[in-house]
């Protein structure tokens, strides 16, 4: 499973403000960094909502950072006393229905193989590769059913548990920043972060929101680099996510690559024929947990997955060897109208 980038340690750039005119409302550009990843919103205002975005920020920094001595994650993961939060009630549970629904090849207490492997917020002392020893080790203490919710507080079987929400965090946010904008009278908005977007309405063109999907990178998966398999238009409100394994990825001294993605039930790092998938949700959590997900299961059962939750479509770049560009596309039938060409 992906994790989130190094530490996260909150950063607020300065807001840069970019706006245009329309009928006392000005669409306005905010972008920066937070969490140690990228992040841009536009959206239409009469004034600039740059003090309740960086509310958002500090309320997930507070609640969902590991990394923060402060924050209730942090407090569950050291086995400190804990307070109960809505926010990180919901993150559980939405992450705990994805890992039901995959039959646990999708789990937040993946930390530990993840930073076995070398992908995660530690240093990994396994150059060449971890030892199987090692993995039976960790997969001891690796398992969302070992948390559970008691009093509205996450309880842990085994103390060696610990949560890392990387995989939903980013589309939670995005999704609690769009919420923030709402509550203003916010209805034309497109939220970033890290990659990981919630959407609603026109942009300042007064059209759907347009984003691209990449063509996987030649040097690591074997497709054109920097180029555009297609391009997404954005109707109405919700949520959308990419996940792949081409931009990150580690390779030992024998040449052997290992991809970021790491499933649980193996313990290892694994590289499905899923190279890229995209996910539209009603929300961006949702898509963000969802798009990890595909990666760890394959292409046959990523697209039944995703046939489980309503008014959820998806976009899939599969190897084919016999493809001339190593790669084909599959998509659910909903996601068609969404789709033009680069």
């Amino acid at each position: 499973m992906k994790n989130l980038t190094s530490h996260l340690l909150l950063f607020l750039l300065p807001l840069l403000v970019v706006a245009c005119q329309k009928e006392g409302k000005k669409y306005y550009h905010v972008e920066g960094t937070v969490f140690h990843t990228y992040y841009s919103i536009k959206y239409e205002s009469e004034q600039p909502r740059d003090e309740e975005i960086a509310a958002v920020f500090s309320h997930i920094d507070s609640v969902a950072n590991p990394f923060n001595p402060h924050s209730l994650l942090y407090a569950i993961n050291n086995n400190l006393p804990q307070y109960s939060d809505s926010s990180l009630l919901y993150l559980f549970g939405k992450a705990t229905e994805v890992s039901r629904a995959t039959g646990g090849h999708y789990d937040i207490t993946v930390g530990p193989l993840v930073n076995a492997w070398g992908f995660g917020y530690e240093p990994s002392p396994y150059e060449g590769g971890v030892p199987q020893t090692v993995i039976d080790s960790l997969r001891q203490f690796v398992g969302y059913e070992k948390v559970k919710v008691v009093a509205d507080t996450l309880q842990k079987e085994d103390s060696r548990t610990s949560i890392d929400m990387a995989s939903i965090a980013k589309g939670y946010t995005s999704d609690m920043v769009a919420e923030a904008l709402r509550a203003k009278g916010v209805e034309n908005y497109m939220v970033e972060i890290g990659g990981e977007i919630a959407y609603c309405g026109k942009n300042p063109q007064h059209k759907p929101w347009t984003i691209g999907v990449n063509v996987p990178t030649l040097d690591k998966l074997g497709s054109k680099n920097g180029e555009l398999e297609a391009i997404l238009s954005l109707e109405g409100k919700g949520g959308v996510a990419t996940s792949g394994n081409y931009r990150n990825y580690k390779v030992n001294e024998e040449g052997v690559l290992f991809a970021h993605t790491i499933d649980p039930i193996e313990g290892i790092p694994v590289q499905r024929d899923v190279l890229s998938a995209t996910i539209l949700a009603p929300d961006c959590a949702t898509a963000d947990a969802l798009a990890t997900a595909c990666m760890l299961v394959g292409s046959e059962q990523a697209m039944a997955l995703v046939k489980k939750w309503s008014k959820v479509e998806c976009l899939l770049l599969v190897a084919d060897k016999e493809s001339p560009k190593g790669y084909r596309q599959m998509m659910s039938e909903g996601m068609k109208k969404y789709l033009s060409n680069p």
